[in-house]
């Protein structure tokens, strides 16, 4: 294996969907295989394959200030001061062994919580041109002048030491649209895969799961959060990416971000036909994948008065935080009686052509081709080669050449991008297609469920 250092990338070469080699300032490089681990740059090379990725580079401020020896020669490293300001969104830390570059110094990071300046990929500096690096933007005291303030009020030893503007900068670092990077093989070019949005503490671990995942198509943990696969095209749009991504920024350090959490950014993508009745109902939408999604209606809080003793009291502020107690009542009603769930956000994957049948009946384990009547439907499971979940849904067979895949919003773009793999794989004559956004669907539960139906 040879390493070429200082060699740029300037194209992609790729026929027929798949990989062929790489083209860089020093000539052509033929192979099956290329690994895209560029940091910032990662959206670059991937626009050299027509699409894009959802992470951004954000500046993050590192300010440096003089010498502080009060460890120097006591060879303690545990004893160097290390804090972390959560209020401030900040941390402060010794730079350590002082015969090294930046050593001795006190160092205050700060993650921005006003307005992120975000910085496209596109518009970072040449190596010619910057300063310090591409990756060590200027920084002007003036964009962290507040925390920096309520910091020496913390810490009054700043203020003592001085800051050293010499050595302080913006140093760019990537936040993503959902909290997870881009990792896996290329959603639309077979052979190309992305390690993108990883930092620098991770690098070893994702460099294991890049090589069991290419070499075993299997990884030791669930991958599923950080596929590269799980984004639908309208979220690698670059302005959904930046709206999303900004919104990150905020949450990188201050507050606390429940697991729960709705994005206000991009909001409103897709919206069911039933949307403006549950509006008028007084529906809590959440969103996911683009959908909004009501997870309760304020116009049934009467059943609380009914319910309302069987359904827990989350008292801590936190525990209550984006759950809404009038869907517990209402599924408790559902149990008894009757009720309705818009099921408009599950994905809908259409698998057509003379090897349907085929390609379903390898992928999944129930049984869902040969005698299975027409218009049944068959919850299943697919599977990887050593038989670990990948997905849970249900088919429908709705003709001899045509299946009908229901499946989780958020799971919805991954497994269909899995389909379209193994129908290539196989040589199975075999359509996949995302048709999620041509229907809507109601669900109607309950022991009341037929007669309601009925009428």
């Amino acid at each position: 294996m040879k390493t070429f250092a200082n060699t740029a990338c300037t194209g992609l070469k790729i026929e027929d969907g798949r990989i062929k080699g790489v083209e860089t300032e020093r000539g052509y490089i033929e192979a099956e295989y290329v690994v895209v681990c560029a940091g910032l740059w990662g959206r670059l090379i991937a626009e050299m394959a027509g699409e894009d990725l959802p992470v951004m580079p954000v500046d993050h401020p590192l300010t440096f200030f003089k010498p502080f020896n009060e460890f120097e020669g006591t060879g303690k490293e545990i004893g160097y001061p290390l804090l972390r300001d959560q209020g401030n969104s900040a941390y402060l830390r010794d730079t350590g062994d002082p015969k090294s570059s930046e050593g001795g110094q006190l160092e205050w990071g700060y993650y921005e919580e006003k307005e992120p300046r975000m910085c496209h990929p596109r518009d970072i500096l040449e190596k010619e041109e910057a300063r310090l690096s591409p990756s060590q933007r200027d920084l002007e005291l003036e964009e962290v002048i507040e925390p920096l303030e309520r910091a020496m009020e913390l810490t009054p030893v700043l203020a003592e030491l001085g800051y050293d503007e010499k050595y302080s900068f913006n140093g760019l670092l990537q936040v993503t649209a959902d909290g997870g990077p881009s990792i896996g093989e290329s959603s639309n070019v077979r052979g190309l895969w992305y390690g993108v949005s990883v930092w620098v503490k991770d690098g070893p671990g994702t460099g294991k799961v890049i090589a069991d995942w290419m070499t075993d198509g299997r990884t030791e943990f669930d991958h599923s959060s950080i596929d590269v696969a799980r984004a639908y095209p309208f979220q690698c749009e670059e302005k959904y990416i930046h709206d999303r991504c900004y919104e990150s920024a905020f949450k990188i350090y201050n507050p606390p971000v429940h697991n729960r959490e709705p994005y206000t950014a991009a909001r409103g993508k897709f919206r069911s036909p039933f949307w403006e009745r549950e509006n008028e109902l007084g529906g809590y939408f959440m969103e996911i994948a683009g959908w909004e999604r009501a997870h309760g209606y304020a116009s049934n809080e009467h059943l609380l008065e009914e319910y309302g003793d069987k359904v827990p009291v989350r008292k801590a502020e936190w525990d209550s935080r984006h759950f809404f107690r009038v869907s517990n009542a209402e599924h408790l009603k559902m149990s008894e009686d009757v009720g309705m769930i818009n099921l408009s956000h599950f994905a809908i994957i259409d698998v057509t052509g003379p090897d349907a049948e085929k390609l379903m009946e390898y992928t999944c384990v129930a049984k869902v081709g040969g005698d299975t009547p027409i218009g049944k439907g068959v919850y299943t499971h697919f599977l990887d080669h050593v038989g670990g979940v990948r997905a849970d849904l249900t088919v429908l067979r709705l003709g001899e050449q045509h299946y009908r895949v229901i499946d989780g919003g958020d799971a919805g773009h991954r497994d269909l991008v899995w389909l379209k793999r193994m129908a290539q794989d196989k040589g199975f004559d075999a359509q996949v297609t995302n048709e999620t956004q041509n229907y809507g669907c109601l669900g109607v539960w309950g022991p009341n469920a037929r007669a309601v139906l009925e009428k």
